[in-house]
């Protein structure tokens, strides 16, 4: 009995010790908390404003802007118009709130819905195709600004043993997008002709939602593979036990 509470002990000193020891940016959750799902998300919304400079000591790059790069947002398909986005940046993605979180260690899982207020997308667009029987096509720069979008994410984890120190690992990261309110504008279509640009970017914002339903999917993903990869960068970076201590 004595030897068990000697061990114990130990335990919770070795996981004070080293949540004593974690950067500002890193506030730990002790992983039987009753109330752990309210502690993860005051921990996440302490490391966003970090986020958006980076964090260089772990390699976490920057948030703002995040860089997506090229993307095939639409290949023909049913709707048979195809979209484009090259060099495409987000703005304001470091800016999210958590709106609800459920955390489950005895499912290795964590649920949460995440509201982005204000997300302002810049780069370069192709589109070809028809959008409500009107045709469209061209090719140049683009500015949205989209508002109250909302994220809702799963995470499945476990633990793996690396030179007998456990880690947190995850298994799925999956990332959904429910569509807001926000406005479009394609600047260069039909090879800068004001006239016709204006009806395409008028009809566009007027069907904003529908339009964004088409297209969110493979922003989605690309948020998906971008958030993982900041995640994951984290993760390696600290022990599960400093993480979530006993």
């Amino acid at each position: 009995m004595q030897s068990n509470l000697v061990f114990v002990a130990l335990l919770l000193f070795v996981g004070a010790a080293s949540a004593g020891n974690m950067p500002d940016y890193i506030k730990v959750c002790h992983r039987n908390d009753p109330e752990l799902s309210k502690c993860l998300k005051n921990s996440v919304h302490n490391l966003r404003p970090y986020l958006a400079d980076g964090i260089k000591d772990i390699n976490v790059p920057a948030m703002e802007p995040l860089y997506i790069g090229d993307l095939n947002i639409l290949e023909g398909g049913t709707t048979g118009i195809t979209v484009k986005a090259k060099k495409l940046n987000i703005y304001g993605a470091s800016n999210f709130e958590i709106t609800k979180m459920r955390a489950s260690t005895a499912n290795t899982r964590f649920d949460f819905e995440l509201l982005l207020p204000n997300l302002r997308g810049e780069g370069l667009y192709e589109i070809n195709g028809n959008i409500l029987a009107l045709p469209i096509r061209g090719n140049g720069p683009f500015v949205g600004n989209f508002t109250n979008f909302v994220a809702y994410v799963r995470i499945l984890y476990d633990v793996k043993n690396i030179n007998d120190i456990d880690y947190l690992h995850v298994k799925e990261f999956a990332l959904k997008i429910r569509t807001g309110k926000g406005r479009l504008r394609l600047d260069n279509l039909f090879n800068g002709d004001k006239v016709l640009g204006d009806v395409i970017n008028d009809t566009v914002n007027q069907n904003f939602e529908l339009f964004t339903n088409e297209v969110i999917a493979p922003i989605a993903r690309a948020l998906e593979s971008k958030f993982l990869a900041i995640t994951t960068k984290i993760l390696e970076n600290f022990t599960y036990n400093e993480l979530f201590p006993l």
